[in-house]
């Protein structure tokens, strides 16, 4: 196992890269944090001792905490400035020669010894190491959206990854509090490519207009116990960072169909409507919520002693017989019956596979 570098850089200062800069000042690392547009450079800044002030308010650290850790903060107009840097996290925008491209410079101003990571969600690492100057350093270091409430991060090795690369890597994620995974440097690494499915499929049901982006949110809140729906997700990530994935994603799997891009994604780009960060995506985000709040679940009851048959043997029958008594049902199985007709059956148990 590593030790943590004690001086983190960070390139860009968009929502991922001021969340992973927030991340290493917690951590107690001295962050640099670079970009190269001034105004973006300070807003990024900006937010990390805003999220540091209310972190604090909220219990998650401490006041002092909050106050070392801005203290720790470094805002670089140079990218010469991380030049101490034993880790340098790249959040660039996701285009694969502007990550090439800085690779190639951070090569000339970092130490031999500097781990080069790319917070790349879809692009493969494997396609920057020949950008470095010295690959072994090279690797991928994946947070999510907010960074510093996600508690996961994928670490990928791309062909060349040295072990030292990797175990830094795991150091510094693991200082930060997160949980790291090793993934494969294929397309969409382990987690992306698991999530994809759900936000492609919520695409197909709103291009076919079965349901409304706010209905089929809710129905992925309650029903799948999801803390967002699809569209909320891509609004919080940026509706334009979920197009370029998708491309990504397309163009890697050579045009594979489940993979491809949806014109509203593209739609909704064009006209500016990139989600959060612009004031408007799938949904609006005025002054008020952007959604009303999900109802409550009923109370238990309504079965007033009538009869409900639940077949099946397993945790989930079980489970439902006890739910249904306490909601006032006479739940039996179905040999329990002995001719009494009940007013529903529900069977939980597993089709057997067709035979050949």
């Amino acid at each position: 196992m590593g030790d943590a570098p004690a001086r983190l850089g960070v390139v860009g200062a968009g929502t991922m890269g001021s969340g992973i800069a927030q991340l290493g000042c917690l951590a107690g690392m001295e962050t640099f944090l670079h970009d190269p547009v001034a105004d973006a450079l300070a807003r990024g800044a900006e937010r990390i001792r805003t999220g540091l002030d209310k972190g604090a308010k909220r219990g998650r650290w401490s006041a002092e905490d909050a106050r070392a850790g801005a203290d720790r903060l470094r805002a670089c107009e140079a990218l010469e400035d991380l030049s101490p840097c034993e880790l340098v996290v790249e959040a660039a925008p996701e285009r694969l020669e502007l990550k090439r491209e800085l690779f190639g410079r951070l090569s000339e101003v970092c130490d031999e010894g500097t781990v080069l990571a790319t917070n790349t969600s879809s692009i493969p690492v494997t396609a920057l190491v020949s950008a470095a100057a010295r690959p072994e350093n090279v690797v991928g270091m994946h947070f999510f959206n907010p960074a510093p409430l996600m508690r996961l991060v994928e670490v990928i090795r791309a062909d060349g990854t040295s072990e030292r690369a990797l175990a830094v890597t795991r150091a510094a994620g693991e200082a930060m509090g997160r949980r790291v995974i090793e993934a494969s440097d294929g397309p969409g690494f382990l987690v992306n490519r698991c999530g994809r499915p759900f936000g492609a499929e919520a695409l197909r049901l709103l291009a076919e207009q079965v349901a409304a982006p706010e209905q089929i949110d809710r129905v992925c809140r309650l029903g799948g116990g999801f803390r967002m729906g699809p569209f909320e997700l891509m609004d919080l990530v940026g509706v334009d960072v979920g197009l370029e994935v998708a491309r990504s994603l397309h163009s890697q799997s050579f045009g594979e169909a489940r993979w491809k891009p949806s014109p509203l994604q593209e739609r909704l780009v064009s006209a500016g409507r990139l989600g959060r960060k612009a004031g408007r995506g799938w949904y609006h985000y005025d002054d008020g919520p952007h959604r009303a709040d999900d109802p409550d679940p009923p109370s238990p009851g309504g079965g007033e002693g009538r009869v409900v048959a639940i077949e099946g043997t397993g945790a989930l029958a079980a489970k439902l017989r006890e739910r249904a008594r306490a909601a006032g049902w006479e739940a039996r199985e179905p040999e329990e019956l002995a001719g009494v007709a009940p007013e529903l059956v529900v069977d939980t148990s597993v089709p057997a596979p067709a035979a050949d």
